[in-house]
């Protein structure tokens, strides 16, 4: 019987679903057992977000720093740039890059400036708290004084020893009043003590604001420094920029007559550069007016060689260079002089009208379509040429044609535009 009991019992923990193992469970162990559980989750994702965080910190302070590094390579590559020779489009962005660090130091410089603000309103504070302070402690020492005196000279003390010799009445009344006396010298006193505490603290507050000014002084004296040198040198680039900008809308506009689909292959880039010197363009630095500072030759200075007429300075030069490339199997065609009278009806019509500053001083990036100042471009002077090989204009460096320039053209005293493969001059502008 026993043992048919125990097996109804056994048989009855594992139809409850209570049977584990040989020992039926209670709700308090599985209750437990789930907030081990949860104890467990809990620490195991305690301590893998600290950790998450820190690495995401890490990754932060890495991109941060390479950010950091990346920025100080462009700065150094921009300022070691050779104006005369470097590239248009390196030159261009050697102009971006310092524009922004003329703005980063210039906010620099800003925030010097309002942080010595601060510095001075908290001395001036300070100071008028101390002057304040002074006041009083000298107020308190000549109550001091004069409380001195009053028991030097007896006054109180005789009033004291006259108690005894009044009614009682009276001698109450005597009692408290030298009480309150005796009261008011521990106040004095005290007040003293308070205000010459107070006085100690407001000076070394004014001490350290003035300290904190003049530290800010030193700061902005430097920061005026670098903002010059960046100023300067942002300046040097805008300018070498607006040159190079004027020779390219010159050539633009020669193509435009000359040669349209050239023209329009080069015309996107050429608009898009002139964009992005206005945008990073020196602000309050007009460029200078052209206006009477560039000779233009007379009639009998320009001559035809070739079929191209140039000044009779480099007549020569250019005849024996055509010749050799004749020699070599080469034969250029092209153009060279153009009358600046051109120049200024495009200026007029592109640039806000016929004022001597829309002509000749307003920055070539700011017209619409961007144009070059009249005077600016060695075609004006006869000095330029644009060459063509095959009754087609050079437009890549690729080209037969430019293949021979740029290995025999310095020989004459010619020079490429660099970013105009078919434009040679004396200079290279």
């Amino acid at each position: 019987m026993r043992v048919f009991r125990a097996r109804t019992s056994k048989t009855s923990f594992v139809q409850d679903g209570k049977f584990d193992g040989d020992r039926p469970s209670s709700p308090a162990i599985g209750r437990t057992r789930l907030a081990l559980a949860v104890f467990c989750f809990l620490a195991l994702l305690g301590a893998t977000m600290p950790s998450a965080a820190a690495d995401l910190d890490d990754e932060i302070k890495e991109l941060e720093e390479q950010q950091a590094e990346l920025k100080r390579q462009r700065e150094q590559q921009a300022s070691e740039i050779d104006v005369a020779t470097v590239e248009t489009e390196e030159l261009t962005q050697a102009l971006e890059v310092w524009n922004l660090k003329v703005n980063e130091k210039e906010s620099d410089l800003g925030m010097a400036q309002a942080k010595l603000d601060a510095a001075e309103v908290r001395y001036k504070k300070a100071s008028a708290e101390v002057a304040i302070a002074e006041a009083k402690m000298a107020d308190l020492k000549d109550k001091v004084a004069d409380r001195a005196v009053n028991a030097f000279v007896g006054r109180d003390l005789g009033a004291v020893k006259s108690l005894n010799n009044r009614e009682p009445k009276e001698s109450t009344r005597m009692k408290t009043m030298v009480g309150e006396a005796t009261d008011q010298d521990f106040d004095i006193a005290e007040e003293l003590r308070a205000t010459r505490s107070d006085l100690a603290v407001k000076q070394a507050q004014t001490d350290a604001a003035k300290q904190q000014a003049d530290e800010q002084r030193a700061i902005i004296e430097a920061d005026l420094i670098e903002v010059e040198k960046a100023r300067d040198r942002q300046a040097e680039l805008a300018n070498e920029a607006e040159v190079r900008l004027e020779a390219e809308l010159y050539e633009l506009a020669i193509l435009e007559e000359r040669d349209a689909e050239v023209a329009e292959q080069h015309k996107a880039k050429t608009q898009e550069r002139a964009r992005r010197i206005a945008a990073a363009r020196v602000r309050n630095n007009p460029a200078p007016s052209t206006q009477g500072s560039t000779k233009y030759p007379t009639a009998d200075q320009i001559t035809s060689i070739g079929g191209f007429w140039v000044h009779v300075e480099i007549a020569d030069n250019l005849e024996k260079m055509l010749a050799a490339a004749k020699a070599d199997g080469i034969t250029f065609g092209g153009w060279a002089y153009r009358d600046h009278a051109a120049q200024i009806r495009l200026r007029k019509a592109h640039c806000g009208g016929s004022s001597n500053y829309a002509v000749y001083q307003k920055p070539s990036s700011q017209c619409s379509p961007p144009t070059a100042r009249p005077g600016r471009s060695q075609h004006e002077l006869g000095k330029a040429i644009d060459f063509t090989y095959g009754g087609r204009t050079i437009g890549s460096r690729s080209n037969t044609g430019y293949k021979w320039l740029a290995k025999n053209a310095a020989n004459y005293g010619f020079y490429n535009l660099p970013s105009e493969p078919w434009h040679w001059s004396v200079n290279g502008r």
